[in-house]
């Protein structure tokens, strides 16, 4: 059991994966309760702690039988507690220290094995501990609560008594920020030798490093977590894995910085070829890691490898797939590589998907800094690349980290940078690299393209404007179901639907107002009792969403219909009639009949697109490009007098991806990334807004990332209408 809510699995990413809210639904409770000091188990006495909480979860004991084992809210017979209720201790929490002063906590599950350690650091900030089944720490990060105990709870000592002490929002609001520094750098490529591209990589580590500490005079050696790859140990599986480890850990106020110093080409794409073809249009760059050596050919290092030496390199479309997964908002890419001048172009436009629309809306705070031409091993004399040395080399009272602020700071350090390489004599590297703003280029965007007006992120539902909306004017419902067990063995365990599902339940709830209901593992006949409660219950003008994550089936023969599988839905053999299955064409039904105008159903599960029963090769419904430049109250104005009823399914009739254990679907994954950032600068999120998003994923070249999104309407849908998602304003 975990410090974050129902937590049984490790590591952060997995810490995450069961969140649910403070009261859940079904027939559950949640409670924390003391345990008396003579009922302490034998495997915890030896900790020695001051007080041990245990964490209920489970059916309600009876009130009349409570006095057995129950004083107040003080276990009295631990056995007689367990006989009579037989489930529903989900954890241990050991506290140290006496009321307000709570010096440290530990967290056990039910096998007693320490799954978290949160230390109270004093100022309202505690560092937070969690441990994998070895006993070893996977992750650590420091929350300061001074905003919360102030105004959700009156101290420690009540906030270690609620069920949930931080949650997946906890983390993004209280977090205080780490920098995560992945530095590159590779001399030896067999044949091409260069002399540099190490050390430098080893440079920026330790300046990036040194710099985060002088900056702001607050940060902690700990908070930075520093990845330093040189020569073999920077192989193609060794740099996309602390990627992954970057992007299930790191959090949005969190620093990103990435350098490359080693070898990139270009494969031309017209003649399936590596070359330098400055003329042809159809190019990608590709960066060398150490499994690849280039002597007049690129060959693999290992001769034993009779892998296509291609597959073993990184191209910078695949590079962005597993960056793009990074939650960091500010992001800093440093490469001395590129053979031509279309490498600073690539680059940059592959970082921002192609697409200033889909960029803007995923509102990340990125500053690229590359060569304009040829990167260069050395600037004469220096025993550095150029940019190496102007970066590493920045006036001593600067802070490089000020090339992410919002005003005229980042404008001075890159006048700084660059003014150095024009020191040089004339005509010597002057004008080599380039220091480009995404936020910067995308403002200057708009305002040429349109939607000049800056619109904040998040918009003031208490305004006159939006009030005068009628159909925005209602509440926000959302129907939030994840399955990870089954009791039939033809449906295998999953790992991330649960872990999907409190995660998207969290950010509608937060950052989008949404009353939820979470269902974990829900049996079929509690599906269909909330939904008949939402139909009872819903008002024109409420919204309402539904998102189901789990196994889909899907019948070609006598039903020809997809299905939910629920975790008690018997195996097909001995229910062929799927009579323990949600039927897609009685689930859609029976949302076509809620009273809401706006409905949206987002389906992660296999064949979740055959909802639409045009999936099989017919028209789909309004695919919808993003809509982008528009007023944003015009917009509302104009789809809030259409009914909406859309679909959106993480895949056709194919099946879905899983995804690892507590990394998200690669739908989910997505969902998530647009739905955090809130709409960027229009303030609003659409479901284009969405799918257009997910339509670029689709083209990802990375195989266990690739989705083929669905979107349909269905019932009563008006083919101009559009769901819209409007985000609150953070108080």
């Amino acid at each position: 059991m975990a410090l974050y809510k129902n937590i049984i699995l490790t590591g952060l990413f997995l810490l995450l994966s069961i969140l649910s809210f403070a009261e859940p639904a079904g027939v559950s409770q949640e409670q924390t309760l003391v345990l008396a000091a003579n009922q302490y188990p034998q495997q915890l006495k030896k900790h020695r702690p001051d007080q041990i909480y245990i964490l209920f979860d489970g059916t309600p004991y009876i009130k009349k039988y409570e006095s057995l084992f129950l004083k107040k809210d003080t276990i009295t017979n631990l056995k007689r507690f367990t006989d009579s209720l037989g489930y529903g201790i989900m954890g241990y929490r050991l506290i140290y220290g006496k009321g307000q002063k709570v010096d440290s906590v530990l967290q056990f599950n039910t096998e007693f094995r320490l799954t978290d350690k949160a230390v109270n650091l004093g100022m309202n900030k505690l560092r937070l501990f969690i441990f994998n089944k070895k006993g070893d720490p996977t992750d650590q990060f420091v929350l300061d609560y001074s905003n919360k105990l102030n105004k959700e709870v009156k101290g420690l000592d009540e906030l270690f008594r609620k069920y949930t002490v931080y949650t997946y929002i906890d983390k993004e609001k209280y977090s205080v920020r780490n920098v995560w520094i992945l530095s590159i750098g590779i001399d030896d490529y067999g044949g091409d030798v260069f002399r540099y591209c190490e050390s430098d990589a080893t440079a920026y580590d330790a300046f990036f490093a040194k710099q985060f500490l002088n900056y702001q005079g607050y940060f902690k050696d700990e908070q930075i977590k520093r990845f330093l790859l040189l020569g073999n140990h920077a192989t193609r599986d060794s740099i996309l894995s602390v990627l992954n480890t970057i992007a299930s850990q790191a959090s949005v106020n969190d620093y990103f910085i990435f350098n490359f110093s080693g070898r990139t080409w270009l494969f031309d794409e017209s003649f399936k070829a590596f070359s330098v073809n400055k003329d042809s249009s159809k190019f990608t760059t590709y960066f060398f890691p150490y499994n690849v050596i280039y002597d007049d050919e690129i060959k693999n290092r290992d001769t034993a490898d009779t892998t296509t030496p291609s597959k073993n390199l990184i191209s910078l479309k695949t590079l962005q797939e597993y960056i793009q997964l990074i939650p960091c908002v500010n992001q800093l890419f440093i490469s001395e590589a590129g053979p031509s001048e279309k490498f600073k172009t690539e680059f940059v436009k592959t970082m921002m998907q192609n697409s200033p629309e889909i960029a803007s809306l995923l509102n990340i705070n990125r500053v690229i800094i590359v060569p304009n031409r040829f990167g260069l091993d050395e600037l004469k004399g220096t025993g550095m690349g150029p940019i190496a040395y102007y970066l590493t080399h920045l006036d001593s009272t600067k802070n490089i980290y000020n090339i992410f602020s919002n005003d005229h700071r980042s404008a001075e350090i890159a006048y700084l940078l660059k003014s150095e390489e024009f020191k040089l004599p004339p005509g010597e590297n002057n004008d080599y690299f380039s220091v480009f703003f995404e936020r910067a280029f995308l403002q200057q965007y708009r305002e040429i393209f349109g939607d000049a007006k800056v619109k904040k992120r998040g918009l003031d539902l208490g305004g006159a404007d939006i009030n005068t909306i009628k159909s925005f004017s209602g509440n926000r419902h959302a129907l939030i179901i994840g399955t990870d067990n089954y009791r039939s063995k033809d449906w295998e365990k999953l790992e991330n639907p649960v872990y999907d599902a409190t995660e998207v339940a969290e950010v509608l709830q937060s950052f989008y107002n949404y009353d939820v209901t979470l269902l974990k593992d829900p049996p079929m006949d509690t599906i269909y009792k909330y939904l008949s409660t939402y139909y009872r219950s819903l008002r024109e003008d409420d919204q309402f969403i539904i998102y189901i994550a789990g196994h889909g089936d899907f019948d070609e023969g006598l039903l020809d219909d997809g299905f939910i599988v629920c975790t008690d839905s018997k195996s097909p053999e001995v229910d062929p009639l799927r009579n323990t299955y949600i039927q897609h064409t009685k689930l859609k039904k029976m949302i076509n009949k809620i009273p809401a105008k706006q409905v949206l159903v987002l389906l992660d599960i296999c064949h979740g697109g055959v909802f639409d029963e045009n999936v099989l090769g017919k028209t789909r419904d309004n695919p919808a490009a993003a809509i982008t430049n528009r007023n944003v109250l015009e917009l509302l104005k104009d789809k809030s007098q259409y009914v909406t009823r859309k679909v959106l399914s993480s895949v056709g009739k194919e099946s879905a991806f899983d995804g690892r254990a507590g990394k998200h679907s690669p739908f989910a994954a997505y969902l998530l990334k647009i739905l955090n950032a809130r709409g960027g600068a229009e303030g609003i999120v659409t479901l284009s807004d969405i799918y257009a998003l997910l339509q670029k994923a689709s083209l990802n070249e990375t195989e266990t990332l690739k989705i083929s999104p669905h979107l349909a309407g269905f019932g009563q849908n008006d083919p101009q209408s559009e769901f819209i998602l409007i985000p609150v304003e953070k108080k």
